[in-house]
């Protein structure tokens, strides 16, 4: 798994995100991950304006991408790591990293 596609698909999934997609958004989270969003979204402002994805590092095999999420004037650091999961960049993993 490339840093590349990663990249790719947390940008697509912050996107879905801020859209208020969450069958988008939602579609990169593995079970596991997705009995952790609830709290994330909990720490997110309710109106997202925009998000950046600011860093991207791990191995081939587990990448921590952290993406700052922007609205109502607050900022949301969010850390998702990926996996490759049958063939797909999946987020297996999301914790909130300031707020």
């Amino acid at each position: 798994m490339d840093e590349s596609t990663v990249r790719d698909a947390a940008h697509d999934h912050a996107d879905g995100t801020v859209a208020g997609d969450f069958r988008r958004a939602g579609g990169y989270l593995t079970k596991d991950a997705q009995a952790a969003a609830g709290d994330v979204m909990k720490a997110m402002p309710r109106h997202l304006d925009s998000f950046e994805v600011t860093n991207v590092e791990g191995t081939d095999v587990r990448l921590h991408v952290n993406i700052i999420y922007r609205g109502e004037g607050k900022e949301v650091t969010v850390e998702s790591i990926w996996e490759e999961i049958d063939g797909d960049a999946k987020i297996t993993g999301l914790n909130v990293l300031s707020v």
